[in-house]
């Protein structure tokens, strides 16, 4: 179908997502062509805009009724939300119909995710990943899911089971389990069933989609302060996990060898470091919080973290990695004496010191 198809009929096909029945494969057509407008990162059709409302509606009404062309609506969608202003306007269009219980549409939806229909599933978690980017959009789809343990649950067993045929269909539910441990509720449901330890295979896995989503929840459960000690514990094993993507293959004598733990000693000529800056730094940011406090740091300190750290240092090519993990071993290598405090989050900084920090590290990296 051509792509500049005349603004008037591009209304009629947007109006017709609406309509019960119809032609399937007329449908479909209009779907197909919906998708490549939407796809456009560089301009916003006028129609679709001035429109979208119409379009929502007949976008969730294909999805929720029509299993042969949910899958389009749902990739139009994905599109939509994938950009600020279709986020903002997909929100407020389930908002605005909360009283038709029209926010009813994300519990719906999520009913795809499951082993019958795995390439629905793809795309709709695709979608709720768009949905969950922000904490407090975050919320309000977590609400949404009806039974939420259950429906977690459900999430969990799909992504942890094997599946040779069908398995990368169910990927993004670990980057959609990052966003929703945006929330106190999740990560707290996570850590406290053996779910969370279940993620830990993942750590490493050649799957980038996976391995992303992975590090980025366990960094958001680090944000539990009074879990920190669990994280920690000998039971659990984190720490290693956390640093041996930052590891590279440098060999340490027999001395220090025996300060790492088992899984971090003589490791392989070929060993290589996570290749992904951004999940590099999560890494980094998650081992920062876990040394918020006295008992925690002590531990860290013990698993001779210094020792990775500061070969990951002489490596790292980014310099904005380089001043958080300077940050990071400037924890480790002071005594606590000289940090004067337990806890870190007791710490009220002054807003003059703040900045003050902020500019020398501005100055650092430039």
């Amino acid at each position: 179908m051509d792509t500049e198809i005349p603004h008037h009929l591009l209304l009629v096909m947007v109006h017709s997502l609406v309509v019960d029945g119809g032609d399937p494969k007329l449908k479909s057509d209009i779907l197909q062509h919906l998708l490549v407008l939407t796809a456009d990162k560089h301009k916003e059709n006028k129609v679709i805009v001035d429109n979208m409302d119409e379009l929502l509606r007949g976008l969730f009404k294909v999805l929720e009724t029509d299993k042969i062309n949910a899958n389009a609506a749902c990739l139009c969608l994905v599109n939509i939300s994938s950009k600020e202003n279709g986020l903002k306007k997909i929100m407020s269009f389930l908002n605005s119909n909360i009283s038709s219980n029209d926010l009813g549409i994300i519990s719906k939806t999520i009913r795809y995710i499951d082993q019958k229909t795995p390439e629905i599933a793809s795309s709709v978690l695709k979608l709720l990943c768009n949905l969950t980017r922000e904490k407090n959009h975050a919320i309000q789809v977590y609400e949404a899911f009806g039974d939420q343990t259950t429906t977690l649950e459900s999430f969990m067993k799909l992504f942890i089971t094997r599946d040779v045929q069908h398995e990368t269909n169910y990927d993004y539910i670990s980057y959609l389990l990052s966003n929703l441990c945006q929330l106190h509720e999740v990560r707290m449901w996570l850590m406290n069933s053996d779910n969370f330890q279940k993620l830990f295979p993942f750590l490493n896995l050649n799957n980038s989609i996976r391995r992303a989503g992975v590090i980025m929840t366990i960094k958001n459960c680090c944000f539990e302060l009074e879990k920190h000690e669990w994280l920690l514990s000998e039971d659990l094993d984190l720490l290693p996990r956390l640093l041996l993507p930052l590891a590279g293959p440098e060999q340490f004598d027999e001395e220090d060898n025996e300060k790492l733990p088992l899984d971090l000693q003589y490791l392989p000529d070929d060993k290589e470091r996570e290749p992904d800056s951004d999940l590099r730094l999560a890494l980094l940011q998650a081992l920062t919080q876990l040394s918020a406090k006295r008992d925690c740091r002590e531990i860290i300190r013990d698993q001779g973290t210094y020792l990775i750290l500061r070969e990951f240092h002489k490596w790292e090519p980014n310099m904005e990695l380089k001043l958080v993990c300077e940050n990071l071993v400037d924890i480790l290598i002071k005594t606590e004496d000289e940090i004067g405090t337990d806890n870190f989050h007791d710490l009220d900084v002054p807003e003059d010191l703040i900045d003050k920090f902020k500019k020398m590290d501005e100055a650092y990296l430039s």
